[in-house]
């Protein structure tokens, strides 16, 4: 009730604020690191773009940056806090800034109805808005009670169109009539990981010996870390001249600590590695230093991970799951499998580990299409494209 009150004493005085820029007017609302994440490497890479020169651009932050990556989403009673302070925020950013739209980023649980509230208040405060869900839609929407497909619903009619990472959300002109879906996948600045790829492709005809393949992201049952360390454990139990390293932050408290116990069940210690998280000149290392990246999960929206993996000139065993057959085009540059397939999952790593000019030709076609399609500048002009037909609508 507070927080109503609140937003209608900021509306009355918003009435006598000057608008002082000719350029669009611009919210932007998201995740930055740390924590590090998809959604906040995102944005990341969307703030040293160019689109901070063509329009005034406002950007909030809408995560609470303190709390571990595992805890992000769930209801407990400090994301509530947290939720509550990001909202008054985010309500203070559109006062102050008063923009023409709101680009709304959120995710599943907590995320979606904080950010429900949040595209609420820009409404009433005067503003357009787009949604951004950084996910599946299967997480958001299919999977769920019909009492929260409902909200969804509801939420949804209340914006002025959806952005849209991955062709899986293209049905939600059917579940939402008349919702203006927009397709636009993730993007990157492709430069510093396309230095890796020419680094990779002069060195192609020297490379022998083992090969490593790299997973980097969050590790869990629901990312298919277990499966991956079954399909390892089939694949060195062969013989086979391969190596694994599984990088990041468990998903869900005690995960971590599970997958070490598999791991050494499995007699993999020489063989497979789990990491924590790398970030930086580290992180580019790794990327650097491997042959094959692998990408089991469950549901996804668009992996950013999948897409530096691509730019680095990787060829790439994944899950046909939410965006990533956007990223991952089957017998092109990558592998796809079923998830929780571990035979699928074993077979697809030992054919790039034993057929050295399909893994070159696909670390060849990585390249190509990260360079064609996920490039951020590309993006942002796609962005500005969306931004305008949601102001001529």
């Amino acid at each position: 009730m507070k927080l109503v009150q609140g937003v209608r004493r900021i509306a009355k005085k918003m009435k006598n604020l000057p608008e002082n820029s000719t350029k669009l007017r611009l919210l932007m609302s998201g995740y930055l690191p740390p924590p590090f994440s998809g959604i906040g490497t995102y944005y990341q890479n969307v703030l040293h773009s160019s689109l901070a020169e063509r329009v005034d651009l406002r950007f909030v932050i809408t995560s609470a940056q303190t709390r571990k990556s595992s805890s992000t989403g769930r209801f407990s009673t400090s994301n509530l806090v947290s939720a509550f302070s990001d909202i008054w925020r985010f309500t203070r950013a559109v006062a102050n800034h008063r923009p023409q739209i709101c680009h709304i980023a959120t995710a599943f649980g907590l995320s979606f109805v904080k950010h429900s509230v949040c595209v609420m208040v820009a409404r009433l405060l005067g503003s357009r808005v787009i949604s951004h869900p950084h996910c599946s839609l299967s997480a958001l929407y299919t999977g769920r009670s019909r009492r929260w497909q409902w909200y969804f619903r509801q939420m949804i009619h209340l914006t002025q169109g959806v952005v849209a990472l991955s062709r899986e959300w293209l049905q939600l002109d059917a579940i939402v009539p008349g919702c203006k879906v927009y397709f636009l996948p993730n993007a990157i600045d492709l430069k510093p990981y396309q230095e890796i790829a020419q680094e990779r492709f002069a060195r192609q005809d020297d490379q022998d010996g083992k090969l490593k393949a790299l997973y980097l992201g969050h590790l869990g049952a629901a990312k298919g870390s277990g499966d991956l360390i079954e399909a390892a454990k089939r694949l060195v139990s062969e013989g086979m001249e391969v190596s694994f390293c599984l990088i990041g932050e468990e998903l869900t408290p005690g995960e971590l600590e599970s997958l070490k116990e598999q791991t050494h069940v499995a007699g993999l210690n020489g063989s497979l590695s789990l990491l924590p998280p790398v970030y930086g000149s580290e992180k580019l290392d790794y990327f650097r230093n491997v042959d094959i990246f692998v990408y089991p999960s469950y549901s996804e929206g668009m992996p950013m991970a999948v897409l530096e993996a691509m730019a680095c000139g990787l060829p790439v065993v994944a899950t046909r799951v939410g965006g990533l057959p956007d990223q991952v085009v089957d017998g092109v540059n990558g592998i796809l499998v079923e998830p929780g397939q571990q035979d699928q999952l074993a077979s697809a790593i030992r054919k790039l580990v034993t057929d050295k000019a399909l893994r070159h030709s696909m670390e060849q076609k990585s390249y190509q299409l990260a360079s064609e399609k996920f490039d951020i500048e590309q993006h942002v002009n796609q962005l500005i494209k969306i931004y305008e037909s949601v102001l001529s609508a």
